[in-house]
């Protein structure tokens, strides 16, 4: 089963009454649609990036919900929200179902014995130099 998610931002000037009156209502369209409310936050009045509808701020409600929805019971839950006076914005994303756990790379074996270890040549340098001395070895004191 599919899982949703709708944000509703309402008017923040409605009585608290009609919040809650709202709320069912968008409970009910869902339900009507073939899905179930599997959770309904709250999140009350907030201040909002910039102003719809000459008002600075909304009261943000999230809908989480689950269904074998068609794409058109989604487009109209959309557009009866769009319809109503109270509603602000709205917008309804499908979440992701979880990715499946990515197996473990597997190791590789190092040998057990040098004898199949390939043999590596290592430079061991006993000399110093800095790199202002780069230059002096090519420079004998006849040259100078």
């Amino acid at each position: 089963m599919a899982k949703y998610e709708l944000v509703v931002i309402y008017d923040p000037y409605l009585p608290d009454t009609d919040y809650d009156q709202q709320i069912e209502k968008v409970k009910e369209q869902i339900v009507r649609r073939g899905g179930t409310v599997t959770n309904v936050d709250v999140w009350g009045k907030r201040q909002m990036a910039y102003e719809i509808r000459k008002k600075p701020e909304g009261y943000y409600v999230i809908f989480t919900f689950e269904g074998t929805m068609t794409s058109g019971n989604l487009r109209e839950l959309e557009r009866s929200l769009r319809l109503n006076e109270a509603v602000l914005r709205e917008m309804c994303v499908a979440i992701p179902a979880p990715k499946p756990p990515k197996p473990e790379k597997k190791k590789k074996a190092r040998p057990a014995t040098a004898e199949a270890a390939p043999a590596v040549e290592r430079r061991v340098f006993t000399e110093t130099r800095s790199a202002g001395d780069a230059g002096a070895a090519l420079t004998t004191d006849a040259d100078r």
